[in-house]
């Protein structure tokens, strides 16, 4: 029986890991923000760390940005078809399996689609991958790479010669660094990105069996729970570890500063030990009263990130473009508080 897809690209982990000394000091000083790549034994300036293609034309692509519902796991696939000119059925994608997918670090704040889509990750590495693939398939076919269309995952030459991506390195490594200067796809050339199609985990998730985060076995997997405190602004005054020495299948209580939390063998173990743990705190800050709250808040100093500053008002609405290319005195478009700014500087009519 044929290994699958999955199987096929944890057998080459050997293959596309890099254990030199340079890579992980390298990838440490990245400095992409919370939301970049992270130090890990898959170097995500090769290649091959993101991308395969089986033996039977498959694209196995992987990714560090999850899917909680905001529909990234469909376009991620829909990004690698459209880069590699395949069809959407012929990607498979791995997401955030660290133990062959490159650390993204987080997935929040709508920060996968300019990681994964602008111009480098998962982006980068399909119009690399298509970029290698052309110059394979150019050496092969003995005709210039301008000559050669895709479609469907065969290039094929102006003689009408083709060759399919698995003819060219099927089961292979690419062996190669992503191309800074690879040229992504034109939107105007889209089929498959940007395109309406059912998301591709409906029928998982419909019938149960898609598995959530919190749903995740592996063996040797701990559970934790944070003992929190009774008031805000509270701190650690004393953690008694022997009150839950009884508790079966506690692992350990953890103390850092004023976080305290408890490691057990299983959820209901550490939910056990999290409410048993005996914990002391100093109290924190005291609260204003509620029903005088309002009152509190506006007694506060003002504290503002961006100040607002007005002293090119007129300039602006000197140059603001019209319906009409015409100035006009009233004009609707203009945000309410901007308005009222300009009329009181004259340069409105109420």
């Amino acid at each position: 029986m044929a290994p699958s897809r999955r199987e096929f690209l944890k057998g080459c982990g050997a293959l596309i890991v890099s254990f030199s000394a340079t890579p992980l000091r390298a990838l440490s000083a990245e400095g992409q923000g919370q939301f970049g790549t992270r130090a890990s034994h898959i170097d995500p300036q090769k290649l091959d760390s993101w991308l395969a293609v089986g033996a039977d034309g498959t694209i196995t692509a992987c990714t560090g940005k999850c899917d909680f519902g905001q529909g990234i796991f469909t376009a991620q696939t829909q990004l690698v078809a459209e880069e590699l000119c395949v069809p959407i059925s012929r990607v498979e994608l791995i997401q955030c399996d660290t133990s062959v997918c490159p650390d993204q670090g987080t997935t929040s704040g709508s920060q996968s689609t300019p990681t994964n889509f602008n111009s480098e990750n998962l982006a980068l590495a399909a119009a690399t991958a298509r970029e290698a693939l052309l110059s394979l398939a150019a050496r092969k076919l003995g005709e210039p790479i301008e000559h050669l269309t895709v479609v469907d995952g065969v290039i094929t030459g102006k003689t009408g010669s083709h060759v399919r991506y698995e003819e060219l390195i099927g089961s292979k490594r690419f062996n190669l660094p992503l191309n800074a200067t690879a040229k992504r796809r034109s939107a105007a050339d889209w089929k498959v990105l940007g395109k309406p199609i059912p998301s591709l985990d409906r029928t998982a998730l419909m019938t149960g069996q898609f598995e959530f985060v919190h749903h995740v076995r592996i063996p040797g997997m701990l559970h934790g729970r944070v003992v929190r405190p009774p008031e805000m602004g509270a701190t650690v005054a004393h953690v008694d570890e022997q009150s839950v020495r009884n508790v079966q299948g506690l692992v350990k209580v953890v103390v850092r500063k004023d976080f305290v939390g408890v490691v057990a063998e299983t959820q209901h173990q550490a939910a056990l030990a999290a409410r048993q743990l005996a914990v002391q705190w100093n109290h924190g800050p005291e609260l204003p009263p509620q029903n005088d709250f309002f009152h509190h808040l506006q007694k506060q100093p003002a504290r503002t990130s961006l100040p607002p500053s007005y002293s090119d008002v007129d300039c602006l609405a000197g140059s603001a473009a019209f319906p009409g290319g015409k100035a006009s005195p009233v004009q609707p478009q203009i945000p309410q508080t901007l308005r009222t700014i300009l009329i009181s500087r004259g340069c409105l009519s109420g």
